[in-house]
């Protein structure tokens, strides 16, 4: 997972868009006040640099990448994930789950979000960001050229996912095949809101008339088209595992 840095990418954090991992370490430390009695797991963790925050703060933090040598952070122990995608945790160990800016990177949603079920304890949360594609930004570029923003055209002859973004969902998508696996989107948050959308701002009382006409009122519509939505750069997605 090693890349070199520019401008946009912090060089301890190795894949991590600037400002990131300080929005989400904001939104888990609102959430999940830190305890060394709350068990974090990062997956995809990387060089660590989410993972060093996080036992700053105070958590107790373990990590899991496919690359676990290019892992730096001493005092937390970071284990390799097989090609199975199986996390390497027991049943119901875990409070808190993070997947940091992983999620595009992966083909099978449905698997990884199996096991953050199956090692997280009933009401524990699951946390992942991920580029958003639902942005005024991303729906006036792919209107334009057919592509999302922060989603480029794929190179079907490099197979290594990690150097591309594969897999755009929308939040209903997300909300759906969470859903499959028992959790279940509690909020939605945002690193930051982006000027780039905010110029588009004059659109957001057509877009919010046009879903309601559409498809009704809910508040799953509603969340597709929130002020997150329409104007955050990267979303930070919270969900709860069902206690049932």
């Amino acid at each position: 997972m090693k890349t070199e840095p520019t401008a946009d990418i912090q060089p301890f954090d190795a894949m991590a868009v600037r400002g990131v991992h300080e929005a989400v370490m904001r939104i888990v430390e609102s959430e999940i006040p830190p305890s060394r009695d709350i068990q974090v797991l990062d997956v995809g963790a990387g060089r660590g640099g989410l993972c060093r925050r996080l036992l700053e703060a105070g958590y107790s933090v373990q990590a899991c990448d496919l690359f676990p040598d290019n892992f730096d952070v001493s005092g937390v122990q970071c284990q390799r994930v097989d090609a199975t995608g199986r996390l390497p945790y027991a049943d119901a160990s875990l409070d808190l789950v993070l997947a940091i800016e992983l999620i595009e990177h992966l083909e099978n949603h449905r698997a990884l979000f199996n096991e953050v079920s199956r090692v997280l304890r009933p009401g524990g949360t699951f946390a992942f960001s991920t580029p958003n594609i639902l942005s005024l930004k991303s729906r006036i570029a792919f209107l334009f050229t057919g592509y999302f923003y922060s989603f480029p055209t794929l190179d079907p002859d490099i197979l290594d996912p990690v150097s591309q973004h594969i897999t755009a969902s929308t939040l209903d998508a997300y909300r759906w095949r969470l859903a499959q696996s028992g959790l279940d989107i509690s909020e939605v948050r945002t690193d930051r809101f982006q000027r780039t959308s905010l110029l588009w701002s004059f659109l957001a009382p057509l877009i919010w008339l046009s879903a309601r006409m559409k498809h009704g009122r809910s508040e799953h519509v509603a969340i597709q088209n929130s002020n997150t939505a329409l104007f955050g750069r990267t979303l930070v997605v919270l969900a709860q595992k069902r206690r049932q």
